[in-house]
């Protein structure tokens, strides 16, 4: 895939905005919400020119300023900054049929730490809601509806499926691994844009909970500073998996990730993950982010969900 050259005609009075709110983009996020701008719109993404290498303090301050976005203060006010995301998990097997699953994303702001996810029952499967509050040790809790409290998942569990057979994991929605150890490794042009690329080494918790990651690579905008790409590396010299955006969406005033690709190398397969309606600028109740207030639904109007199929 390719990136378009020609320039946003008003990109001259408008680069401080977006800059903002690029930086306010949902790297699921979801990310990375492991991001790669592997066919931005040129309105968004211009692709111009080759990134200057950085010195070890520029490396670090970049670094700082990535990991501050996604940290977490639980005392922190969030009002009117709110949002929820209606998606569709679809996942394509190498060989098989392609199966789905929807359910919902929502957090007090965008960067937030913390994040609710909600999946809707399928038919073999209940509901499920899931609490993540992401920093340099995470920690998740599952209310699976089956007549239980809400219980604490473990490591391991972050790396699981979020539905059997898919590729999309807890771990990839939290991206925890931004608060490791790091090291700046070079600068240049990855998928059309100016990048500087961090090199992360896995803490014990998570070596033990998937021994065979060695490391994970990723790549932010040297403009915008928002995540291109992350990759994940296993024993082998090549990526296990990887994390590709494949088109972003305008709400409100805020740049979304509309869809994204999640590759497996070693299973040959692709989950795709995409956005079909969201709401912004919200006001949720902060007890619908606390393990007891799981077995509620976060309540959004109709009205402001604005679909985006």
């Amino acid at each position: 895939m390719q990136i378009d050259s020609v320039m946003f005609p008003k990109l001259i009075e408008m680069i401080s905005c977006l800059r903002t709110l690029l930086r306010r983009l949902l790297l699921l996020t979801f990310w990375f919400v492991a991001l790669a701008v592997a066919s931005a719109q040129p309105k968004v993404f211009p692709a111009r020119g080759f990134a200057k290498i950085l010195t070890p303090e520029k490396a670090n301050e970049r670094l700082d300023r990535f990991r501050k976005f996604h940290g977490i203060n639980p005392a922190a006010e969030a009002f009117h900054h709110g949002y929820l995301l209606q998606f569709r998990l679809e996942h394509y097997p190498r060989r098989g049929e392609v199966s789905s699953r929807e359910g919902s994303l929502c957090g007090l702001a965008f960067g937030h730490g913390l994040i609710r996810l909600d999946l809707m029952a399928s038919t073999n499967e209940k509901r499920k809601a899931y609490l993540l509050r992401n920093g340099p040790e995470p920690e998740a809790w599952l209310n699976a509806f089956d007549g239980n409290e809400s219980k604490q998942l473990v490591n391991a569990d972050l790396f699981q499926p979020l539905a059997p057979g898919m590729g999309h994991t807890l771990f990839d929605l939290m991206m925890p691994f931004v608060f490791w150890d790091a090291k700046y490794q070079k600068s240049g042009r990855v998928i059309g844009r100016p990048s500087h690329l961090f090199e992360f080494s896995p803490p014990a918790w998570a070596s033990e909970a998937v021994p065979a990651l060695k490391k994970i690579r990723l790549a932010l905008d040297d403009v915008y500073e928002a995540p291109l790409r992350v990759e994940f590396f296993g024993r082998r010299g090549v990526p296990d998996k990887t994390f590709g955006l494949v088109s972003l969406k305008k709400v409100g005033e805020t740049w979304i990730a509309k869809t994204l690709d999640f590759r497996d190398a070693l299973t040959s397969s692709r989950t795709r993950f995409t956005v079909i309606a969201a709401a912004t600028d919200l006001d949720l109740g902060r007890e619908v982010f606390t393990p007891a207030g799981l077995d509620e639904t976060p309540k959004v109007s109709e009205e402001l969900l604005q679909s985006i199929e």
